[in-house]
């Protein structure tokens, strides 16, 4: 049988925890100094502190939640979508997106998406901040705008992400598209066989496709320079 980890340490904890409790009440019936009964009842305290933490501290559950509240979300209407974060909200008309691509590769350092559209505008976003600029932002200068403003939806900071193809399917395509570009799979193809009674998965030398780039809608406006003229020379058109 497999014992959880927690609970051994648990035990332990409360097993070390009996032991200075008694020590402190032996102390204080042989009229020890108090330096030392203080010491030992630290040592309680804390002891009881991290048994309060692992058992009742911070679920992951709750911890998801606060994560979740400063990711984006997306709304949608008839002739614009909002992505809705924390501190502002971001309004793309659909008339307004002048192409969109997608990238899937596996995340690199420091990043936990793997999938992204990059939507570019022809002009920039109208946004609604809901919290004052801080100090610095005011006296920072703005970045240099491209002629064709870029917005990123990933499949980590929106936790709706899903439902962006089905909208633009519904909003902004007049041709259905395959959506096979979404199904990304990483990591090593796979040989499966039995040994004895067991199924077990060998690796192939030959991996995976692991990135995609992939063209799903352009007005074909002219660009002349910028990632636009980047982004149209590299992507594959579905």
């Amino acid at each position: 049988m497999k014992i959880n980890p927690i609970t051994i340490l648990n035990i332990l904890i409360t097993i070390f925890l009996i032991i200075a409790i008694m020590v402190i009440v032996l102390m204080i019936k042989n009229k020890m100094n108090i330096y030392y009964i203080s010491a030992a009842a630290m040592v309680s305290f804390l002891l009881s502190f991290i048994l309060y933490t692992i058992n009742k501290g911070v679920t992951m559950s709750s911890h998801t939640e606060e994560i979740n509240k400063y990711k984006a979300k997306l709304v949608y209407h008839q002739d614009f979508f909002t992505i809705a974060t924390y501190t502002q909200n971001q309004i793309i008309c659909w008339s307004e997106i002048e192409a969109i691509f997608f990238i899937s590769s596996p995340p690199l350092d420091g990043e936990y998406h793997t999938m992204e559209y990059r939507i570019f505008l022809n002009k920039k976003p109208e946004t609604v901040r809901k919290q004052p600029l801080k100090w610095y932002d005011k006296i920072l200068p703005e970045p240099r705008q491209e002629k064709f403003p870029m917005v990123k939806i990933d499949d980590y900071y929106n936790v709706d992400f899903n439902t962006f193809y089905p909208s633009i399917e519904k909003f902004l395509l007049t041709e259905k598209i395959s959506s096979a570009f979404l199904n990304g799979t990483f990591g090593n193809d796979v040989k499966y066989t039995q040994k004895q009674n067991e199924i077990i998965g060998i690796p192939y030398s030959k991996p995976l496709k692991t990135t995609g780039f992939y063209k799903l809608f352009d007005r074909g406006t002219y660009a002349d320079n910028g990632s636009l003229k980047d982004y149209r020379k590299q992507a594959t058109e579905i």
